[in-house]
C-alpha cells in the first residue's frame, strides 16, 4: 500500500518538502518473533484480534496510515502490565531480529496501573540471510533523485518530504503506552539495523494525572528510518521526558516526528535531541509542542544539537510551538555546526589523529545519551555497537 507518514500538525510551505513523507509500495508485513525476558512481577499476555483490541485509540507520531497497515496484517499484539503500586526495577527486555527479504511487524502494549513503575528495553537489529553482503545490496531501497539532492526535490509539489520505492527489507514496530495516575514508564530503544532496510518506529502515549513517561531512543544504523512519537498530556501534572541520540553515516536517512499535546494543567514536556551526521546522510526532525485550551501552567522545552562531519550531509530541523492557552511556557532551539577549528588544533597538537578526533567526538554525543540509561546491560550493548 501507499502511505503518508510523519505529517507535520501545522503544515508549512510546500516547497520546503517537510510537511510529510509519502511511501510507495509498502508491503503488508508478517508478524515476527520477539526474544523476550519478563520479570515475574510483570504480567505478559499475547492477544489475537478476536480476544482483545489493540489500543489504536492512542495515536502515534508516525500517523494513521501505519495503524491501517498493521491492522490489515491480521496479527495479534504483545501486552505487558504492571499492577497498581508495584515498582519493578528489573526491565522487560525485547530483542527484534529482522531477516533480509522478510517484511516484519510487531505491536506492543505497555500498561502501567496506578502508582506503578515499569522499564521496557527494545533492541532492534538485523540478521542477513546466509551471511551474504551481496544479498543485502540486492534489496536496497531506491530513492528518486541523485544522492546529493535533498529528498523530495523531484516530488509532485504537494508538500511531500520524500517518495520512497520499497523493494523487500521492511519492518515496523508500534508501541502504545498507557500510564495511569501516578505511574512511571521508562522506554529505551536501541537501533542497529542494516543499511538496506526501511524501519518504521511508532510510539503513542497516554498519561494519567501525575504520570511520567521517560523515553531514550538511540539510532546507530538503518537505511531509511521513520520515527514518531505522540504524547497525550491530558491529565494534571503529567510529564514527558524524551531523549534521542543518532549517529548517521554513508547514505543513511532518519526522519522524525515528535508531538507533545498539552491539554492538562501544569503538564510538562522536554525533548532533547543530539546527533552526528557524516558521509551523505540525511536527517529531518519535526518537534511540536502544542498547548491546548486548559493547559494552564504547562511548560514545554525542545532542543537539538547537531554536529556535521561532512560536506555532503543534509540536515533539517523544525522546532514548532503551537499555543491556544495564555499561561504557558514554551522554549525551542537548535544548534547546528561543525567541530571548532581551535578544538581540532588543540587535540591534534596532543598527538591525536584527525580521524580519531572525529570518532571520539561522535561517540561522545552517543555516550552522553547512553549515560542516561539506568540498565548496565543496555549501556554495554550500545558501547558494543559503537565499537
Amino acid at each position: 500500500m501507499d502511505m503518508t507518514v510523519n505529517r507535520l500538525p501545522a503544515p508549512t510551505w510546500n516547497w520546503l518538502r517537510v510537511n510529510e513523507v509519502n511511501l510507495r509500495g509498502v508491503p503488508v508485513p508478517a508478524e515476527s518473533q520477539i526474544e523476550m525476558e519478563t520479570p515475574d512481577t510483570i504480567s505478559y499476555s499475547y492477544y489475537n484480534n478476536e480476544e482483545k483490541n489493540f489500543p489504536t485509540g492512542i495515536p502515534g507520531g508516525v500517523g494513521a496510515d501505519l495503524d491501517a497497515l498493521l491492522a490489515s496484517c491480521n496479527g495479534g499484539f504483545h501486552s505487558w502490565e504492571i499492577v497498581s503500586g508495584r515498582k519493578e526495577s528489573e526491565p522487560v527486555r525485547l530483542r527484534f531480529c529482522y531477516e533480509a527479504g522478510k517484511p516484519a511487524q510487531n505491536r506492543i502494549d505497555i500498561h502501567a496501573c496506578e502508582n506503578s513503575e515499569i522499564t521496557v528495553i527494545m533492541d532492534f537489529r538485523g540478521k542477513v540471510v546466509m551471511g551474504s553482503e551481496e544479498m543485502t545490496h540486492q534489496n536496497r531501497l531506491e530513492i528518486p533523485g541523485d544522492s546529493n539532492e535533498i529528498p523530495g526535490e523531484e516530488a509532485d509539489g504537494k508538500g511531500t518530504d520524500a517518495v520512497a520505492a520499497l523493494q523487500n527489507d521492511f519492518a515496523a514496530v508500534q508501541t502504545k503506552i498507557r500510564a495511569e495516575r501516578g505511574a512511571k514508564v521508562h522506554l529505551v530503544q536501541v537501533q542497529k539495523l542494516p543499511a538496506d532496510m526501511m524501519f518504521l518506529n511508532d510510539v503513542g502515549t497516554s498519561c494519567g494525572e501525575g504520570a511520567q513517561v521517560e523515553t531514550i531512543q538511540i539510532v546507530l544504523g538503518g537505511g531509511e528510518t521513520y520515527m514518531g512519537m505522540r504524547t497525550e498530556l491530558g491529565a494534571k501534572a503529567s510529564a514527558l521526558e524524551s531523549k534521542i541520540g543518532y549517529l548517521l553515516d554513508k547514505k543513511e536517512s532518519l526522519d522524525m516526528n515528535y508531538l507533545a499535546y498539552h491539554t492538562g494543567a501544569k503538564t510538562t514536556s522536554h525533548m532533547d535531541v543530539s546527533g552526528v551526521l557524516r558521509g551523505e546522510s540525511r536527517k529531518l526532525f519535526r518537534g511540536t509542542i502544542d498547548f491546548r485550551n486548559g493547559s494552564v501552567g504547562a511548560k514545554g522545552d525542545e532542543k537539538e544539537d547537531v554536529l556535521l562531519f561532512s560536506e555532503g550531509v543534509v540536515n533539517r530541523t523544525i522546532p514548532l510551538i503551537l499555543c491556544e492557552e495564555e499561561d504557558v511556557e514554551g522554549n525551542h532551539g537548535a544548534t547546528i555546526g561543525r567541530l571548532d577549528d581551535a578544538l581540532l588544533f588543540y587535540l591534534a597538537s596532543r598527538g591525536i589523529e584527525e580521524q580519531e578526533i572525529y570518532e571520539m567526538m561522535a561517540r561522545a554525543r552517543i555516550d552522553a545519551i547512553c549515560s542516561e540509561i539506568s540498565d548496565e546491560k543496555t549501556r554495554e550493548l550500545v558501547q558494543g555497537y559503537l565499537a
